[in-house]
């Protein structure tokens, strides 16, 4: 992989020239890496609605306590992280597909797009949550600093790049982490007081 990157998957989504792509393909059993590749592309569809549905559900919960819509934005985001994955995916196929023989730096070019759409509408969702979910309880205090920490990674990442990126995919990962359990702890009747 390109130097800064330790996940696969994370060094392939940003990688940006064909000589790049070459070279992450040389390893010893470049079929069987093509094959794995292709088959986590494959799963990452069902992902991409799982994870994308969630934050959506978690922006209308957070729509019917506070009643503000803003969140509508939240829940726009959360279908455009969707559309941007999907075709994300679809550039990573042709790109597995036809390194060695097409010329793909247009295929890099839309992948590097649809990419930042996905994790930039990730990013912008946190932040969005942030100021709400941080009046419900204390465990949601520390989800919107990690969220607002993640959207600011996400902006270092975009102009810097290589181990940035690691960091800020780690942060999103711990930040759906830090969701998953809120929402399996948070108790409806606690917001009762913001339904004015």
């Amino acid at each position: 992989m390109t130097q800064g990157y330790s996940t696969p998957i994370i060094a392939f989504e940003f990688i940006d020239f064909p000589a790049a792509v070459q070279f992450f393909f040389e390893v010893k059993n470049p079929t069987a890496y093509k094959n794995s590749m292709l088959l986590g592309n494959k799963i990452d569809y069902l992902f991409m609605i799982v994870y994308s549905a969630f934050l959506f559900f978690i922006a209308r919960g957070l729509y019917a306590i506070f009643k503000l819509k803003i969140l509508y934005l939240a829940m726009i985001f959360c279908v455009l992280m969707w559309i941007g994955d999907a075709f994300e995916n679809f550039q990573i196929y042709n790109i597995i597909q036809n390194y060695k023989t097409t010329n793909i730096q247009q295929n890099l070019d839309w992948l590097h797009l649809f990419t930042w759409l996905k994790w930039s509408s990730i990013a912008s969702t946190f932040l969005i949550f942030a100021p709400f979910i941080w009046k419900l309880n204390t465990f949601g205090k520390t989800i919107s600093i990690v969220g607002v920490l993640c959207f600011c990674l996400a902006i270092i990442a975009f102009f810097i790049g290589g181990i940035w990126h690691e960091i800020f995919a780690l942060s999103v990962s711990i930040t759906f982490l830090l969701l998953t359990i809120f929402v399996f702890l948070f108790k409806t009747n606690s917001a009762i007081q913001y339904n004015a």
